[in-house]
């Protein structure tokens, strides 16, 4: 029997889940004491929708920062310098409002103005072949709300992305104190979010639950996660694709109720190499996370199809993409995600989304320093991995 070890489920001690409930923000704010906040959102969602200036008129004095440009991949010297600037208010939370990028920036500056310290300090870190290296954070973050405005699942998850722009590094941060406290899942607030958007977030949602699944870090819950958010996201996402009516208030709740429960997934197992790439793909070329995963998705399927072929047979039979008798659930399992990525109009090479020739070498040498890596079922060296993408290009 294999033996697991269980030390504690990373999941936000409360998510509430409506049209409208982001009006419940204040309510929770007001119920863990916080009486100086921050706010963290994107330029587009502040500009296009009235969500910001409806919170900042609520939290009234209680907002003590407002950072509203936030910078593709998150920057870390321009998370460092919204963490300087409100450390002198001794903040006692921080709401985020937008997609992954707002939730990333958010947890990093819960954990460095508590810390006084760059998050650089909290990174995990892959070490060929077989070392991984976490981190303990030693100081308790400040307490972070969210609201997503996307399918990235970022909301959910205790830890983010950030990037070093000198090194072109993606570096990621977790740990299970910098889980959100309170996620606000909104479909109103999903319903400003335009679809090409949606349908390339939704492809990275649909991502984690399969790289979550077959990840050697899978448990037991996280499994059952998997399975409910998978199922879910291919009844829901042809929704968004291009030349369909737009998608209802009711259905986009469902589809970041789904999103979202995606994340809990590799909140508890870490992902696979897939997302390895995209973390280079974002870091050193400024390519969109959503963008980098609609392609990876399929990529990564293919990449692992011997290695997780027994684990993808199950999730297909599990979520009904595939019937008890079907003699090969794996291969339908692909085909059903190359005919939603088509159906959604998501790219699926890297040259469709603007990777240059020719840069397969650098991509492996950062995927083999990715933190995900380690958690990938099917062990890759360099000359694998060069292959794989030039397959993928």
């Amino acid at each position: 029997m294999t033996l697991h070890r269980f030390n504690g489920m990373a999941i936000p001690k409360t998510i509430i889940s409506g049209p409208g409930c982001r009006s419940q923000i204040p309510v929770e704010l007001e119920r863990i004491g916080a009486g100086r906040v921050v706010v963290v959102c994107g330029a587009s969602l502040k500009a296009n929708s009235p969500f910001i200036d409806e919170l900042t008129a609520a939290l009234g004095p209680k907002l003590v920062g407002l950072f509203d440009r936030l910078e593709a991949n998150a920057p870390v010297a321009s998370i460092k310098r919204m963490a300087d600037r409100v450390a002198p208010f001794s903040p006692d939370a921080v709401v985020s409002i937008g997609g992954g990028v707002a939730h990333d920036v958010a947890k990093a500056i819960a954990v460095m103005v508590p810390s006084g310290r760059s998050v650089v300090d909290f990174v995990s870190r892959f070490e060929p072949p077989s070392t991984f290296h976490g981190v303990d954070v030693d100081v308790e973050p400040l307490p972070v709300f969210t609201v997503p405005s996307t399918f990235s699942a970022a909301d959910v998850v205790g830890g983010g992305a950030v990037t070093d722009t000198e090194r072109g590094e993606k570096l990621i941060f977790v740990h299970p104190k910098l889980t959100p406290v309170a996620v606000f899942l909104d479909g109103e607030v999903i319903a400003t979010t335009p679809r090409a958007i949606l349908a390339a977030s939704g492809m990275n949602a649909v991502h984690h639950c399969l790289e979550a699944f077959y990840s050697k870090g899978a448990q037991p819950i996280t499994d059952a996660f998997a399975v409910s958010a998978l199922r879910s996201l291919l009844h829901v996402l042809p929704a968004f694709a291009p030349l369909s009516p737009a998608a209802s208030v009711e259905t986009c709740q469902k589809a970041i109720d789904a999103a979202s429960m995606s994340g809990l997934t590799y909140a508890n197992s870490w992902l696979g190499i897939g997302h390895s790439v995209c973390h280079s793909l974002g870091g050193r070329y400024g390519l969109s996370h959503g963008a980098a995963n609609s392609v990876m998705v399929l990529h990564s399927l293919r990449f692992n199809f011997e290695a997780a072929h027994d684990r993808l047979a199950e999730i297909a039979r599990a979520t009904g993409v595939a019937a008890e008798a079907n003699a090969d659930p794996t291969r339908t399992l692909v085909f059903e995600i190359e005919h939603l990525a088509d159906t959604l109009g998501t790219p699926k090479t890297l040259s469709a989304i603007g990777l240059p020739a020719g840069q397969f070498a650098q991509i492996a040498q950062d995927v083999l320093a990715d933190p995900q890596t380690y958690w990938n079922p099917r062990p890759a060296t360099q000359t694998e991995i060069v292959a794989w993408l030039q397959s993928a290009w």
